[in-house]
């Protein structure tokens, strides 16, 4: 009896934290966060016109991001394809973090 009670708790615990997960608020902040690393990249990444065209490609669909999450059409996507979209952000944002880790100094002086 008690085990069936923890395993509903359980379940009910994880259908929340998917549901939060899920939010269109936490789609607007994820790509507002993300927007902002890519700017920063911009800045500290003095590489060819392909990664900076990459960059900018970057912010435009957060920007379009931001603007879909408020739409009516965000809400009716299916749980399958959110989480797709919330896992692809966070490999986005683990690639900019790299390359905002991976940009040379901007002066050789140590600080």
């Amino acid at each position: 009896m008690f085990r069936w009670i923890k395993d509903k708790v359980e379940a009910f615990r994880a259908q929340r934290k998917l549901a939060r997960q899920i939010q269109p608020k936490n789609f607007k902040r994820m790509a507002e966060e993300i927007r902002d690393l890519a700017v920063l990249a911009s800045q500290l990444s003095p590489r060819g016109k392909e990664i900076q065209q990459l960059i900018r490609n970057v912010i435009i669909e957060m920007d379009r991001l931001r603007e879909l999450a408020d739409r009516p059409e965000f809400r009716r996507l299916s749980t399958g394809k959110k989480l797709l979209l919330r896992q692809g952000l966070q490999e986005s944002r683990e690639q900019l973090l790299e390359s905002i880790e991976s940009a040379p100094s901007p002066t050789d002086r140590l600080q």
